[in-house]
């Protein structure tokens, strides 16, 4: 559907997990670190899980965690040399990025003002690495400035009531994605 791979991230309700998988998302990720504002329990992950199809789960942790409902992790500023049998993203930052990162799957969160600095970036720093870009606070006003080619991670947010929302940000999002070239 999209040239791009999608992760929503922070799904925090059945509202979001159903539009994110209308959309055809590659993954919705769920949120158990105890401190995160995004953080759901087992049995609602689980709950949520059963009302959508098509989406890989991946659950963001501090630690992996072997369980049978995920999919896949992802992983805040931890890399791991385990073989892993699971698909893990880690999360970055642009500093490291710019230094060079081993092969694998990352995450960058990447605002307006980064662009430039991602550009700049030397590929062959990332060249076997599938580079997810976190949009969650771009401007998406700006959105064919965005580099292309990387995977792109959004994220919903509190619905006004239970199963009623309004997507008119996000859907700028994805009928720009429809266009991409």
């Amino acid at each position: 559907m999209f040239k791009r791979k999608i992760i929503a991230q922070n799904i925090t309700n059945l509202t979001d997990a159903r539009y994110f998988a209308a959309w055809g998302v590659e993954y919705l990720s769920f949120n158990i670190i105890p401190e995160s504002p995004y953080l759901l329990p087992l049995e609602k992950i689980e709950e949520i899980k059963n009302w959508v199809e098509g989406p890989q789960t991946l659950l963001e942790a501090n630690a992996l965690e072997f369980l049978p409902i995920a999919d896949g992790h992802i992983l805040s500023n931890i890399y791991s040399s385990l073989p892993l049998n699971k698909i893990a993203f880690f999360r970055i930052e642009m500093i490291e990025l710019q230094k060079g990162i081993p092969p694998g799957n990352y995450i960058v969160a990447l605002t307006t003002a980064d662009v430039v600095t991602f550009n700049s970036i030397d590929p062959s720093k990332y060249e076997d690495c599938n580079v997810f870009l976190d949009i969650s606070a771009y401007d998406f006003s700006q959105l064919d400035n965005l580099p292309k080619g990387n995977g792109l991670v959004v994220q919903g947010g509190e619905e006004e009531q239970t199963g009623v929302k309004s997507y008119d940000e996000l859907d700028v999002l994805y009928e720009w994605l429809l266009e991409e070239v």
